[in-house]
């Protein structure tokens, strides 16, 4: 049967990989091909095409262990993109992932290309690129996932987190994406939050990133707790503000910007879930706290 919709064709289909290092910086490929647009010695996203049935995180892998020689394992998805192929009424659909596995740079081999090179953010504007390839970069650089990435390498780790509460009491929860490295608790159930950017305040952060996470911006913060890494095991930065407020935001209403899903839970419901060790601390204490009887007497 022939195809008689007016929608695009998909003729190719790649995965690109974005390397973040501790310091920010991301690896690049400089060009030694002509293939147009003009490509010899311009800066591009690593990566390729897929193979036939490949799914796109193994084409990722893939091509960037033929490439590198760099066999990564903490890779997550940023997204999935179109551009313009080169046939009429087609378009070129790109898988764009980013890893941060410690890698030393002397170690990068250059199996494709004249060189790869990790470039900082402020320096990737004065290279030469095409149109595309810097869009998706200036895109990248410019995401929670990338900003999050960075914050998580920081010497000094501060971080916020949201418990928003409902009518019946029951707090929201935030189901985590699987691809997410160990340490960040994976599949897990935990509180929506995220880092304190540098230079902001926490109480900002928090409105800031529940935001983010859930579509909905909350009009006022109460600070439960300042826990220290030292009094919680687990504790994913040095220092986590706890904010509490109960605006009753209907759970069909909430827009998972980040992560799978969210749902409301009473307290009693947390022993069936997996909660990292460190939440189902703070958890369990603001349940059994005075400021959150004061809600519900």
């Amino acid at each position: 049967m022939s195809d008689t919709s007016d929608s695009p064709k998909v003729i190719e289909e790649g995965a690109v990989v974005l390397l973040v290092d501790s310091t920010g910086r991301v690896l690049l490929q400089q060009r030694d091909d002509d293939v147009p647009p003009a490509g010899y010695g311009r800066w591009a996203l690593p990566g390729g095409h897929l193979e036939p049935g490949e799914p796109p995180r193994e084409a990722a892998l893939r091509e960037i262990e033929e490439e590198t020689g760099l066999r990564l394992t903490r890779l997550r998805r940023f997204g999935t993109f179109d551009r313009p192929g080169s046939a009429a009424a087609s378009v070129h659909r790109v898988h764009i992932y980013m890893a941060d596995d410690e890698v030393d740079e002397s170690v990068i081999e250059v199996n494709e290309g004249l060189d790869f090179k990790f470039w900082g953010p402020e320096a990737t504007g004065a290279l030469p690129m095409n149109a595309w390839p810097r869009e998706m970069l200036e895109r990248f650089l410019a995401s929670d996932l990338y900003r999050g990435t960075v914050e998580a390498h920081a010497a000094f780790r501060e971080g916020v987190g949201i418990l928003a509460l409902d009518r019946w009491g029951r707090v929201l929860l935030q189901l985590r994406d699987d691809d997410l490295p160990p340490e960040r608790y994976p599949g897990h159930w935990s509180i929506p939050g995220g880092h304190v950017a540098s230079g902001e305040a926490p109480d900002a952060a928090g409105l800031r990133e529940f935001e983010e996470e859930t579509g909905h911006l909350l009009e006022s913060l109460q600070l439960f707790r300042v826990y220290s890494g030292t009094e919680i095991e687990g504790l994913p930065v040095h220092v986590q503000h706890i904010y509490f407020d109960d605006p009753d935001i209907p759970e069909e209403m909430v827009d998972a910007g980040e992560g799978q899903a969210f749902r409301y839970f009473a307290g009693d419901e947390l022993d069936d879930l997996a909660v990292p060790a460190f939440a189902r601390t703070i958890l369990d204490q603001f349940f059994a706290s005075p400021a959150y009887r004061a809600l519900f007497h």
